[in-house]
């Protein structure tokens, strides 16, 4: 999956802030979806983080989102059940189409029984951790133009981000579209993965840690990480339990 430039992260996060100021409430993971509605030309978003192995709904700007994803949950199967398990993202112009019924010949018919017409599932991922999912739907058929697409992109980076931030109790910068690109610095995989081994703890919460280790100590995350990568920073599980 090809990342969106930085001038295009700061574009989007700027469209966010914007939404913020407009609500008169701090810029979070509710604001981005509802921002993502009102510029990508979808009727819903919802967003999603892995809770030990099980989807939790973080947001949903409306019932169909939510209704979407139980029914995923339920029937083990749809576009973001493809997307926690690894794949790329899942871009679905019309689930009532022959091949999405054969693809999901559970959650498509039941999803199109429910007014949904099309969804859009969009990884947060670092390396091969899994953070969440981005998921958006229409309730008309339709694939995202070139530019949605490359906007859904952006909206995906920066809540993973947010997502980060509010598991390591950090604000938002605003240099928020600057950090989110270091997070896919090659080290911060290699280091998450040394303290996993470390801590002997899933890959989602060796970086949870690293994460929060960076927020507390004010370093920056890929100088962190190579300090694990080259050892000179180990984590202990003592000094990690709360």
């Amino acid at each position: 999956m090809v990342r969106p430039t930085t001038s295009r992260l700061t574009r989007v996060f700027g469209w966010i802030a914007d939404k913020a100021i407009e609500r008169d409430e701090p810029v979070s993971v509710g604001v981005l979806c509802q921002t993502a509605v009102a510029r990508l030309d979808v009727h819903g978003a919802v967003l999603t983080m892995d809770t030990s192995g099980w989807p939790e709904v973080r947001d949903a700007t409306d019932a169909l989102g939510e209704r979407l994803t139980e029914l995923q949950v339920t029937v083990g199967e749809g576009p973001a059940v493809d997307v926690w398990h690894g794949d790329g993202p899942a871009l679905v112009a019309d689930l009532d189409a022959p091949s999405s019924q054969a693809r999901w010949p559970m959650f498509a018919p039941l999803a199109v029984e429910a007014g949904a017409a099309a969804l859009f599932a969009l990884p947060l991922c670092v390396g091969a951790i899994r953070v969440g999912v981005l998921s958006l739907h229409r309730t008309e058929t339709g694939h995202l133009d070139a530019a949605a697409l490359t906007d859904s992109l952006a909206f995906a980076e920066l809540a993973l981000r947010l997502l980060l931030d509010e598991q390591a109790g950090r604000d938002t910068a605003d240099s928020i579209a600057d950090d989110v690109l270091s997070l896919h610095h090659p080290q911060v995989h290699q280091a998450t993965g040394m303290v996993a081994a470390q801590l002997d703890v899933s890959m989602a919460d060796a970086f949870a840690h690293l994460r929060a280790r960076s927020f507390v100590e004010q370093t920056p995350l890929s100088g962190l990480a190579a300090d694990v990568v080259t050892r000179r920073r180990r984590f202990d599980r003592d000094e990690e339990r709360p």
